[in-house]
């Protein structure tokens, strides 16, 4: 049986959306476009609360956006 709240908690996947300016993909290093489509979510951070960060779509680690 699965976890409904797992699958549930926008903060492991989140969604198709768009960056604001100046972000750049943690996979790549590459900055994400104006008006490109990303992927949104949280990475975390030892000594602190997470951080929101935005992936090209092609990059965003599995499960993120979905």
């Amino acid at each position: 049986m699965t976890n409904p709240t797992v699958e549930t908690d926008a903060r492991q996947r989140e969604y198709t959306t768009y960056a604001p300016a100046g972000e750049t993909c943690p996979a790549c290093g590459v900055p994400i476009k104006n008006l490109e489509n990303c992927r949104r979510g949280l990475l975390a951070r030892r000594d602190s609360s997470p951080i929101v960060v935005y992936w090209h779509t092609a990059c965003a680690p599995k499960g993120a956006g979905q």
